[in-house]
């Protein structure tokens, strides 16, 4: 298989570990501009293009990606495949390989369709979810499903780790996959679309913690949401980053978000029980647990998160 990829996160760096040690030949990466970042707005490449580099692959990065009409057509592909790319890609594109655009989706279609699937399972309580390998049509998520691989979700897992964990499934089944689609032994299935459910961009707001609702519900926000866009909270008008958190049952206090002491260490009210502030961030200071934190804050048995 002759085959270019576009991405920009780590998640495809598995599968094209896999799909080179299987002989395929990748052509060519397709990846996001460099972009500023940090307080001096210095320009930071995409993790795919730091391993793209790395292993001597030619990497492009268009502002838009139909200006690469002719370097995807030239070399006449077999396929096009596509994990957390980032831009929405014209159909003209999609159909310039000889087989078409496969996405490589981070949910079990059509389940959690758009930016965000992994965060939604953590977010949701789901005990499953799993990869999708789809045929690419000019509808998001939409097109016609090659395979999908159910996971496990554990109990606390955070999001990073369930998205590592997602990225070395998907190397394993586009190495089954694939190869049995361009032989045509296996045809794409429509979706159930009237069963789609949708994620959208997570941006700072959203990541913002209500301390009116339930533990689990708080647990599962800092779980999903971290390191980005990073679950926080305000404490005397500055922003707290909240970490990690463990739920404390049984706890008799009635006003969400106070701050209290416990043997375990610093904790806040939730709506129905309490969470133990195991790691958090002040404002312009470094990560340390809630009770290190504790020691710097007067008056603890009057403060409340808000």
């Amino acid at each position: 298989m002759r085959f270019i990829f576009a991405g920009t996160t780590e998640f495809g760096i598995p599968t094209l570990e896999k799909l080179i040690a299987d002989g395929h030949e990748l052509l060519f990466v397709i990846t996001q501009p460099d972009k500023p970042f940090g307080r001096k707005q210095e320009l930071n490449a995409a993790p795919i293009k730091k391993w793209a580099q790395a292993n001597n692959v030619r990497v492009l990065q268009p502002d838009k990606i139909s200006e690469l009409h002719d370097d995807i057509a030239l070399p006449k592909p077999d396929v096009l495949l596509v994990a957390a790319y980032g831009q929405i890609i014209p159909k003209e594109i999609l159909d310039l390989p000889r087989h078409g655009s496969i996405n490589i989706h981070g949910s079990v279609l059509p389940k959690y369709r758009g930016a965000s699937p992994i965060q939604a399972a953590i977010l949701h309580g789901d005990t499953k979810t799993g990869i999708t390998l789809l045929q690419m049509d000019e509808k998001m998520d939409h097109g016609p499903i090659l395979a999908t691989k159910d996971l496990d979700i554990a109990p606390e897992e955070t999001f990073q780790q369930l998205y590592r964990r997602l990225s070395e499934l998907s190397a394993e089944i586009c190495s089954q996959i694939l190869p049995q689609f361009l032989t045509g032994q296996i045809q794409g299935e429509p979706q159930e679309h009237s069963a789609a459910t949708f994620t959208k961009l997570l941006r700072k707001e959203d990541a913002r913690i209500d301390w009116t609702g339930s533990a689990v519900n708080i647990l599962n926000q800092v779980r999903a949401l971290n390191p980005e866009p990073g679950t926080w909270t305000t404490l005397d008008g500055k922003v707290v980053k909240i970490l990690e958190v463990k739920i404390l049952p049984g706890i008799k206090i009635e006003l969400p978000g106070k701050l209290f002491q416990t043997p375990e260490g610093l904790a806040a009210k939730a709506s129905d029980a309490s969470l133990i502030l195991q790691s958090v961030q002040p404002a312009g200071g470094n990560v340390m647990t809630g009770a290190q934190w504790a020691n710097g804050i007067r008056n603890l048995s009057v403060k409340h998160f808000i």
